[in-house]
């Protein structure tokens, strides 16, 4: 999962989302650009559809990296 921040994020906002996630037993990964820092979130994400973190303050947007139902998809058939 990737967590997009808003540009005016805080550093206390940032401290704030990377405890929420290390709280819930997954580990991030920051990485800083000019404008936007995003998050990368390594874990189950089944476990984290059910905690909203778009409701975060200083998050802008929550994006899934698993496509839905990827194990019936033609992706994922041996061939």
């Amino acid at each position: 999962m990737i967590i997009v921040l808003k540009p005016n994020s805080t550093e206390s906002e940032i401290d704030h989302i990377l405890e929420r996630i290390g709280e819930l037993g997954f580990k991030p990964h920051v990485s800083r650009g000019e404008l936007r820092t995003i998050i990368g979130v390594i874990g189950d994400e089944n476990k984290l559809q059910a905690e909203p973190l778009a409701a975060i303050p200083g998050v802008e947007q929550v994006l899934p990296t698993l496509k839905p139902f990827k194990l019936a998809s033609r992706e994922c058939r041996k061939r």
